[in-house]
């Protein structure tokens, strides 16, 4: 026999239970996200690249499946979901006021399931092509009130899907970005500092800033710092003219040629200012410890107060407490970011309480200018949180005991004596299903006894017999597994007979 097609690396099967599970957590956060009255969306998988290239960062523009169509645009598998929800909201708003003359509401409300691709490492819980649930909250003017509702939604469907226990971690890009706009350096030197906080999760570190430019383009950046500037422009243009370069790592030449140039144009930093930065993103506490060191960092440095934006913080931590029922295990990180440019204030992770080494379960956070970048006439403020299904899925099973398969288990198996009872085990089938049951018809060829053995290995509470004797063409036999009781229904009442055990099984009686 020829050994069967290995899986793409990255990638995984979902069959069984797995895949019973992974329809169960879809479903779950579905209907919670529904009682939020979010509407569902399902965008494409293959969306324009330029949209992502140009908006998602440095992170995932380097992990994007790109690749040219037959009419030659430049296309991609879709790394993440909500650039294609925003871009379908704008479309259908355009529509709207199109068709209406006037500006249609912006307000809306969101959700959507799906899988995305992005090239990871291939490790356990990390995948290339994975499954993402969530909710885009677009167009409240209420900022604070709709970033809290976002992440009770989250936390909701998470509690729903069965991850009950879970940490908690918020931020705020505006924090960051009030200290570093305030310091005595170029805007270049700042736009730099902004983008290694993004990228650097842990530890931008002292050297981050004022290290040589990284060999992502190797010789060719280090050969241009003996090159004037302008001449150092029209060498790499040529360069790429002559290979027919168009795209390297996502970027046009354009960009590259930007990228170059600016690298061997960095002024100094100074060490104290960075250590400053540094210092500002490792605040991580408790709401009102990481408030007052914040405060504390920003006087040290002469900086302007921070007391604007952190009272919005403290009036959203206000709002967030109103939703929740019950205590919720949170703590402030100055240092929080998603990997994505976008963000541009509230952020959230959420971890499962015993497992935060395998990563945040969900993440999100506000987005107020990604929309006019994708095309709106002006600012349109938005929030979303997507939920990694494939490590939620992770985190289930190794914070559960597995479920018995019995509760995915069908109700009944209709089991045929032989090729002429076919016909009739298919009606009887139909019947029941038409009652509201869920039925498996055995046409494996096994004898009464191994039907029986079948069912009780899976949990299956009935066993239906059919018989291609003509005598019985209109009964069938049941047996209820639970007592061994059998019992001959005529099948002109076996839709009444199985409403019946199932008002019984709802009542709590057995099975």
């Amino acid at each position: 026999m020829q050994a069967p097609q290995p899986r793409i690396s990255g990638t995984r099967d979902y069959a069984g239970d797995d895949a019973v599970a992974l329809q169960t957590a879809r479903d779950a956060i579905a209907a919670t996200l529904r009682r939020y009255a979010y509407a569902a969306i399902d965008p494409p998988i293959l969306e324009s690249a330029l949209p992502f290239l140009n908006r998602s960062g440095e992170d995932i523009r380097r992990r994007m499946y790109i690749f040219p169509d037959p009419g030659g645009r430049e296309v991609c598998l879709r790394p993440e979901l909500t650039i294609p929800v925003c871009r379908a909201y704008l479309r259908q708003l355009q529509a709207s006021e199109d068709a209406s003359g006037k500006s249609a509401k912006r307000e809306a409300r969101l959700s959507y399931f799906g899988p995305v691709f992005t090239y990871e490492s291939a490790s356990e819980d990390r995948y290339r092509q994975f499954y993402q649930a969530g909710a885009e909250f677009i167009g409240s003017q209420s900022r604070e009130a709709a970033d809290a509702e976002i992440l009770a939604a989250a936390l909701d469907a998470l509690d729903t899907a069965g991850l009950t226990e879970t940490l908690v971690e918020i931020g705020d890009v505006d924090i960051r970005n009030a200290f570093i706009d305030q310091l005595p350096i170029s805007e270049r030197s700042k736009t730099r500092i902004r983008r290694i906080t993004l990228r650097n999760r842990k530890d931008p570190h002292v050297n981050a800033p004022t290290s040589a430019p990284n060999n992502e383009f190797g010789e060719l950046a280090s050969l241009l710092v003996a090159v004037e500037p302008g001449k150092a422009e029209l060498l790499i243009k040529e360069v790429f003219a002559l290979a027919d370069v168009r795209h390297v790592g996502g970027r046009t030449p354009e960009e590259i040629v930007e990228r170059l140039i600016s690298r061997n144009a960095q002024e100094p930093i100074s060490g104290e200012l960075v250590q400053g930065v540094v210092a500002l993103l490792n605040i991580r506490a408790k709401p009102e410890m990481a408030f007052k060191a914040i405060r504390e960092h920003f006087r040290k440095f002469r900086i302007a107060s921070i007391d604007p934006v952190l009272e919005r913080c403290a009036t959203r931590l206000r709002y967030i407490d109103a939703y929740r029922q019950k205590p919720l295990a949170l703590q402030f990180n100055v240092g929080l970011r998603r990997g994505l440019e976008y963000y541009t204030g509230f952020l959230f992770e959420i971890f499962a309480k015993k497992l935060t080494q395998v990563g945040h379960v969900c993440g999100g956070g506000r987005y107020d200018n990604l929309l006019e970048g994708l095309g709106a006439n002006a600012s349109i403020p938005a929030v979303g949180f997507g939920i990694g299904l494939d490590r939620l899925l992770s985190a289930l099973q190794k914070t559960q005991t597995r479920s018995s398969s019995s509760a995915r288990a069908p109700q009944a198996l209709v089991f045929a004596a032989g090729n002429n009872g076919y016909e009739k085990a298919i009606r009887v089938s139909a019947i029941l299903r038409q009652a509201g049951w869920s039925v498996e018809l055995d046409f494996s060829g096994r004898d009464e006894k191994g039907a029986l053995g079948e069912a009780a290995s899976r949990k299956i509470a009935y066993v239906a017999f059919v018989s291609g004797n003509a005598s019985k063409k209109d009964q069938v036999r049941i047996r209820r597994l639970h007592d061994r009781a059998d019992q001959l229904v005529a099948l002109s009442t076996l839709s009444s007979y199985a409403k019946g055990e199932s008002a019984d099984s709802a009542a709590g009686k057995q099975p």
